[in-house]
């Protein structure tokens, strides 16, 4: 209690101070009376001090870092080097399984008596030696006209066989093919007088054996490619036609780096065709050396095209053609890009080229190649929509010896058939004019189209009109897979302006020999093709030709069958 009241009067002392040096102030040496209250129970306490204001403890301070110094001693040890023997990791990998069949048949039948079949094998085992045999035949014995007076047959059996060795392939195959006709294509207007069976009037059969051999490389993507081979064809018919042909043909590639690369073409042929009144040996040499040069979506080619052939031409001063080759592309976009050429070339015509053209040519005293002098391409093309692609051009050519087909008419009263029999002409000096258009597109694995538009304009010299060439074409291909195993193809074409050579109207005086004039009325085709697999080995399978029942005349009074329907199965083994 005695430490507490000292403290007390202490202050109590300290705070009268003022007061009395107020008071001598106010009235010096006046004295006023006073109260002082002492509580003796008071308790003095203080707030609790937050620790957010405590200081932070003091660290002791790192020492400096200092450098450390090591003794390497070098020990030189006599040892032998480690022998390291790779062993194989034993794993068994399962390759995916494939089920492979080596044969394959197909048959079928339908209307106009047409039986069906195809027949394939071939090799399925991974070997160094691999082949295959295939035989197909399709034949109409009833026709459009005269029923079988107008039957056709067709049928090839050919053998193929490849040797494979680490960097090349060894190649060849054996191929007989024999295509039989009747000449149906009589002029009623002019043999309805005329006291004539016609269903005696005899037909054509085309036997073809071919043999090719070659080697090739295997590997396509090296700097340098490299193929040849020699082939060797026998044509012949039921009458005096004749044709030999032996061939050697060869290509180099090579790519110096991924935006220069090359390219050398060589052909060699020797034609020996003979016919009733021709015989003749004819020799083919060209050589087409190309470079290409790729700069980004710059696509430049340049090249000569040199060619030697031996026809016998009025007024020809060298065999030997030389031809430049000029293209160029460029794709601004996906959506659009051009393209542009500039080329010339020899076609080269064959008895049998002209022939599987058209059946029903009968005997000739002249071929000839046709000389395309220049042919200059401009057009646009891209895709858009990663579904659409498009192409649309101008073609300008200027050809020598473009052939036609005509109706032999002038010896009818001789021989009645060959009124049914198609000569070839030429035209020395012809300029064709072409517009052409393409839309194709593509939604998944569903469905495809395709489709192109053509439309031509002849400029002639010596012929009337441009003889059974069509002055438009259009097609379209359509392929659709709706569910699994079915695949079903609608394809349309469509063809018209043709122009056939008639009866001889007479030669005027100091003039040529003048002709009749028939348009042939427009082509339209419908064919409708399905195909369903039922088990991995067992298919359906319907074709249709003609759906539209359309009289359809490619050749001068040739009309060709109606609506065609074929049915059957195939079966894997």
């Amino acid at each position: 209690m005695k430490k507490l009241l000292f403290p007390i009067l202490l202050g109590g002392s300290f705070g009268l101070l003022p007061m009395l040096s107020t008071a001598q102030t106010q009235s010096r040496g006046e004295v006023q009376d006073q109260e002082f209250v002492i509580r003796k129970d008071r308790v003095l306490t203080l707030p609790a001090q937050p620790r957010i204001f405590e200081k932070l403890p003091v660290l002791p301070q790192p020492k400096g870092l200092t450098d450390f110094n090591y003794m390497v001693s070098r020990y030189n040890l006599n040892l032998q080097p480690l022998q390291l023997a790779a062993t194989p990791a034993q794993k068994n990998y399962q390759a995916p399984r494939m089920d492979l069949y080596p044969g394959f048949i197909r048959a079928g039948y339908g209307n106009f008596v047409s039986p069906l079949l195809e027949v394939r094998y071939m090799g399925t085992q991974v070997e160094d030696f691999n082949y295959s045999v295939q035989l197909n035949h399709q034949s109409f014995g009833q026709g459009p006209v005269l029923a079988e007076q107008s039957k056709e047959s067709h049928t090839n059996l050919g053998v193929d066989g490849s040797y494979f060795a680490d960097l090349f392939e060894v190649y060849g195959g054996l191929k007989w093919k024999q295509d039989s006709y009747q000449f149906y294509g009589f002029d009623t207007t002019l043999a309805s007088n005329m006291d004539i069976d016609l269903t005696q009037i005899p037909g054509n059969v085309l036997n073809t054996v071919e043999v090719k051999a070659g080697i090739r490389e295997i590997e396509k993507v090296g700097p340098f490619y490299y193929e040849g081979e020699l082939s060797f064809r026998n044509f012949k018919d039921s009458y005096l036609a004749v044709e030999n042909e032996f061939g050697i043909k060869g290509s180099g590639k090579f790519r110096a780096n991924e935006d220069w690369s090359g390219k050398v073409d060589l052909d060699f042929y020797s034609t020996s065709p003979e016919d009733f009144n021709y015989a003749e040996t004819r020799t083919y040499f060209g050589i087409k050396p190309t470079v290409s040069y790729n700069y980004g979506e710059f696509n430049f080619t340049a090249g000569l095209n040199v060619v030697s052939e031996n026809d016998s031409i009025a007024d020809k001063s060298s065999n030997l053609r030389v031809f430049p080759v000029l293209k160029a592309s460029y794709q601004f976009a996906p959506e659009f890009g051009f393209y542009g050429s500039f080329t010339g070339d020899v076609n080269r015509n064959t008895y049998y080229s002209f022939v599987m053209e058209n059946p029903f040519l009968g005997p000739t005293n002249r071929l000839l190649n046709t000389v395309n002098n220049y042919k200059i391409q401009a057009g646009i093309e891209g895709q858009f929509q990663e579904s659409f692609h498009y192409r649309a051009g101008i073609d300008v050519s200027r050809y020598n010896q473009l052939y036609f087909f005509v109706n032999n008419y002038r010896i009818k009263v001789i021989d009645f058939s060959d009124e049914e029999r198609f000569n070839l002409v030429y035209d020395d000096k012809v300029a064709v004019f072409n517009i052409n258009a393409e839309l194709g597109f593509k939604m998944s694995d569903i469905y495809t189209l395709g489709s192109r538009l053509d439309l031509y304009q002849y400029d002639l010299n010596q012929q009337a009109e441009a003889w059974h060439r069509p002055t438009w074409e259009f097609r379209v291909n359509n392929q659709v897979t709706p569910i699994e195993r079915l695949i079903v193809q609608a394809n349309l074409n469509f063809m018209g302006g043709i122009k056939a050579r008639g009866a001889s109207l007479g030669v005027e005086i100091g003039g040529p020999e003048t002709y009749q004039v028939v348009k042939l009325k427009s082509i339209a085709d419908l064919q409708l093709k399905a195909d369903y697999g039922i088990t991995e080995r067992i298919s359906i399978f319907a074709e249709g030709n003609n759906l539209l029942n359309g009289q359809n005349t490619r050749w001068l009074n040739y009309p060709v069958r109606g609506i065609q329907l074929v049915g059957g199965a195939s079966f894997k083994f």
